[in-house]
C-alpha cells in the first residue's frame, strides 16, 4: 500500500506542477483542484515573496533547488510543527522553484524539486498518508481545511 500511496502522492505534486507551469494538468481529481485554488490564491497574495527566495536561492546555490526545498521544510516544520497551510506553502514554493528554473534552462532539475517535496510529505507530515489514502474519496472537511489553512498562515510565517 506504501507504495501505492506515494505514487498518488507523486502524481498529485506533478499534476501540481503541470497546472502551476502550462495551466494544464494530468488529472482532474477533486483534492488537486482544491489544491490549486488555495495555492493560487496564496501565490497571487505573496508573488513578490516565493519570487524572490527561488530566485536568490537558485542564483546563489546553481544545482540545488531541491536542496533548498528540503531545506525550507524541515526549517518550517522545526519552527513549531506543520499545517496544512504550510504544506500548501511548500507546493506554491516548489511551484516558483520550478518555474525559475525553467526561466534559466534548468528543466532537468524540476524533477528532483518533485521528488524532494514527495521524499519531504512522507518523511515528516505523519497526517498526510491519512489523507492521500482517502484521496479518492477525499472529504469535504479536508479540502475546507486546506482551503481556510492559507487564510490563517501569519504573514511572520512567509517572512
Amino acid at each position: 500500500m506504501l507504495s501505492d500511496l506515494t505514487a498518488e502522492t507523486m502524481r498529485l505534486v506533478d499534476d501540481y506542477l503541470q497546472h502551476y507551469l502550462s495551466g494544464s494538468a494530468l488529472s482532474h481529481s477533486h483534492m488537486a483542484k482544491t489544491l490549486w485554488r488555495v495555492a493560487d490564491k496564496l501565490e497571487r497574495r505573496e508573488k513578490m515573496f516565493f519570487h524572490l527566495i527561488c530566485c536568490a536561492a537558485i542564483l546563489l546555490e546553481p544545482g540545488r533547488a531541491a536542496a533548498h526545498l528540503s531545506r525550507v521544510a524541515t526549517q518550517m516544520e522545526s519552527d513549531g510543527g506543520l499545517n496544512w497551510g504550510q504544506v500548501v506553502v511548500l507546493f506554491v514554493l516548489t511551484g516558483t522553484l520550478a518555474t525559475a528554473l525553467a526561466e534559466r534552462g534548468a528543466c532537468e532539475e524540476i524533477s528532483s524539486l518533485t521528488e524532494a517535496l514527495v521524499i519531504y510529505l512522507w518523511r515528516s507530515v505523519s497526517g498526510w498518508r491519512r489523507t492521500v489514502a482517502g484521496m479518492g474519496s477525499t472529504t469535504t472537511s479536508t479540502n475546507t481545511a486546506l482551503i481556510q489553512s492559507t487564510d490563517t498562515i501569519p504573514k511572520a510565517t512567509l517572512s
